[in-house]
């Protein structure tokens, strides 16, 4: 982790009394944390709208076969780790959260396919079986369809990384630090 060293030498009684104050705020640094963590989730949520990662690269399209599943699901079929479902939203965006500390600031999202998205992975699928009606999967319950042997496979899901720290929120956690040593 980066940080900052600063050395400073004071000769006068009332700047050595200001650096003490200073000091003494910064001992509770769970407020600027929470601010730091502010500005990274927003960070965060900006990428999904603009698609592209902490250094500004395009996020991987989604596959011709993925659009075409989520428009059968009437899901908005061009907004990549999104999903709309009849006003629902169910998205990784609204997933994201930060726990601050006094010692620093965690952001991230608690569900369990947040990191294969933020990653990248492969996801190996046994074999198994679907139930069909004609040529679509449906729920057993449904009458004149059949089970249908699935092979197993693997499903690679490309790099989509939605936190990090760009170079503007270094810039703007540098000036939250320069404002909360004002105070």
């Amino acid at each position: 982790m980066a940080g900052i060293s600063i050395s400073v030498e004071l000769q006068e009684a009332t700047a050595r009394q200001a650096l003490r104050d200073m000091l003494a705020r910064m001992g509770d640094l769970r407020p600027f944390y929470k601010g730091v963590g502010e500005i990274l989730l927003n960070s965060a949520r900006e990428r999904f709208d603009s698609q592209s990662g902490p250094n500004g690269a395009p996020w991987a399209p989604l596959k011709p076969a993925t659009v075409r599943a989520r428009i059968k699901k009437n899901q908005l079929p061009l907004m990549i780790l999104q999903s709309n479902t009849n006003g629902k939203n169910s998205s990784l965006k609204a997933s994201l959260n930060a726990i601050p500390s006094d010692k620093d600031v965690r952001v991230g999202s608690p569900v369990l396919w947040a990191a294969i998205h933020q990653l990248g992975g492969t996801i190996n699928k046994d074999a198994g079986s679907r139930y069909m009606v004609g040529r679509r999967f449906a729920k057993r319950d449904k009458e004149g369809g059949n089970d249908v042997a699935i092979k197993a496979h693997t499903i690679r899901i490309p790099a989509r990384p939605y936190i990090g720290v760009s170079d503007l929120d270094q810039e703007r956690i540098l000036e939250a630090a320069e404002e909360w040593l004002r105070l």
